[in-house]
């Protein structure tokens, strides 16, 4: 089978094919792929490096079927998905220093950068994205090649640069910190994060359990972070250790076989009016944001548009309904799962959906 998560090993090597397809460098193309090299019988010379096509006959056929948009607004979709992708970050909420970020933001930075404003009918350099709580999270309409190369935007790239580097931001992609929102987590929550690399939304929920305590203190909540690749362990452990948290676990297994773990209460706990102790760990929150085919990704990986085929949703999709089964068998009574792709395939999100919604 081409995705499922199956059992053993087979499932695992699955696993890892899909990761190591996510991973790899867009822009490098082979030796053995035509379009990168010049026609010599044609031309008699060495054209050079030719920009990714951005057409796909296949993919307008499929996903005009699907109907995802109306026919109104096809062309308008399209025209979005070969725009380049915009800046995001997001200031960390339980940083001490997170209001004069904020300000600086407002008062400096989108008064100095109105004159880079970007083409594209943007009337903000930077803006806070109007969807999410408190002006914490910042669209910027510099793409990260504008950032890099343009020298009159160097003192905001130093800035996103160095505050990265300690944690008072995260520089994430827009989408990317939805779902952490639509799990509302809480201090108390323990929170499994059952695909968790790259690490940006860990660390979304590491920030949650940890804003509303006083410094040196620690919450009683608990993130476990998993993923089966270890090499993108240790990305995660890089990015997370900024947070400096003792409320993390790490965990390097499949997600769709994530095993069964143990906790018990303290003795001082246990006495006759105290609930027994807790025999099996499972979880307030989920999160499930599963292996996929990557399409709604084009805008940062244009390398998708010649590699899609419609086979690559089908071949994912039984190895993201069992993540997701694994993922309710974790989930107390009342907890809440959040299940998320990077994907507009709807066999990648409402058929998973709608198959573990007939669970009795």
């Amino acid at each position: 089978m081409g995705g499922g998560g199956g059992r053993g090993r087979g499932g695992s090597r699955t696993q890892r094919r899909h990761f190591r397809q996510n991973r790899e460098n867009v822009w490098k193309r082979s030796k053995s792929d035509p379009s990168s090299e010049s026609n010599n019988e044609n031309n008699g010379e060495n054209r050079g490096w030719e920009p990714f096509a951005t057409q796909n006959p296949a993919f307008d056929e499929y996903y005009k079927e699907q109907g995802i948009v109306s026919p109104e607004e096809w062309d308008a979709f399209n025209e979005v998905l070969r725009r380049p992708l915009p800046a995001a970050f997001r200031i960390n909420s339980s940083s001490q220093f997170c209001s004069d970020i904020r300000r600086q933001l407002e008062n400096d930075f989108m008064i100095s950068l109105q004159s880079e404003v970007s083409e594209g009918g943007e009337s903000q350099p930077i803006r806070p994205l109007p969807w999410y709580p408190e002006n914490l999270a910042w669209h910027s309409n510099f793409s990260r090649m504008q950032l890099r190369k343009n020298q009159t935007l160097e003192r905001f790239h130093e800035f996103l640069k160095l505050e990265n580097e300690i944690g008072n931001i995260t520089r994430q992609e827009a989408v990317s910190m939805v779902p952490p929102l639509f799990l509302d987590v809480r201090p108390d929550h323990f929170v499994l994060d059952m695909c968790a690399a790259p690490g940006s939304k860990t660390f979304q929920l590491l920030e949650v359990i940890h804003r509303s305590m006083k410094p040196g203190s620690l919450p009683d909540g608990l993130v476990v972070a998993n993923d089966l690749d270890v090499q993108r362990c240790n990305l995660l452990i890089h990015q997370t250790k900024r947070m400096c948290t003792a409320n993390l676990i790490v965990t390097n297994h499949e997600a769709q076989h994530f095993p069964g773990c143990r906790a018990k209460s303290s003795a001082s706990e246990i006495g006759a009016e105290m609930e027994p102790p807790i025999s099996q760990l499972i979880f307030d929150r989920v999160l499930c944001d599963v292996p996929c085919s990557g399409d709604g990704t084009l805008r940062k990986a244009p390398d998708i548009w010649r590699k899609w085929h419609a086979g690559l949703g089908n071949g994912v999709h039984p190895l993201q309904i069992q993540i997701a089964m694994r993922g309710l068998l974790l989930l107390k009574v009342g907890g809440r799962m959040v299940y998320s792709t990077c994907s507009m395939n709807p066999v990648e999100n409402e058929a998973v959906v709608a198959e573990f919604l007939q669970i009795d």
